[in-house]
């Protein structure tokens, strides 16, 4: 059977600031009965060096699902810690100013630290405290099981 939605977990385990996608998948998959496939978590990361590879996948085994990505993202200072919620998906690795593909069709992105100068974007990355990423990747694993609960 075709799954109406799939999650994609986007980010590194091995970088603080990069977890939230990885711990957001872990979440859902370990904490909540979904009803819907989810990609990426701590230890099955989704990220730069393997996402055409995915995305490759998920064209295959689910061509007509909605697909929800979730990701780390850099903002305002006022904006750390808040949640947003875009339509036609994410531009993952922007941060880095890595030229990745479109990702999903909604968008939802966690605001992990603050916009750097290119060149200091991997420390900022790295200074983001642990705590603030789980408080967010909780927020948002239980805002997703809220909405899609188990639909699929």
């Amino acid at each position: 059977m075709e799954e109406s939605t799939v999650v994609v977990c986007i980010g590194s385990d091995k970088v603080a600031g990069d977890m939230l996608g990885p711990l957001v998948g872990s979440s859902l998959r370990d904490e909540y009965e979904l009803g819907c496939p989810v990609y990426g978590a701590v230890g099955e990361s989704v990220n730069g060096l393997n996402l055409a590879e995915y995305l490759d996948m998920l064209r295959a085994r689910h061509p007509s699902a909605r697909i929800v990505a979730v990701d780390a993202a850099l903002g305002k200072a006022g904006d750390v810690g808040t949640i947003r919620l875009k339509r036609g998906g994410i531009r993952a690795g922007g941060a880095m100013e890595k030229p990745l593909e479109r990702v999903g069709d909604v968008g939802i992105v966690g605001v992990v630290a603050e916009e750097r100068a290119p060149n200091e974007v991997y420390a900022a990355l790295l200074a983001v405290p642990y705590d603030l990423v789980a408080s967010l990747a909780a927020r948002i694993a239980k805002m997703i099981y809220t909405v899609l609960g188990s639909v699929g």
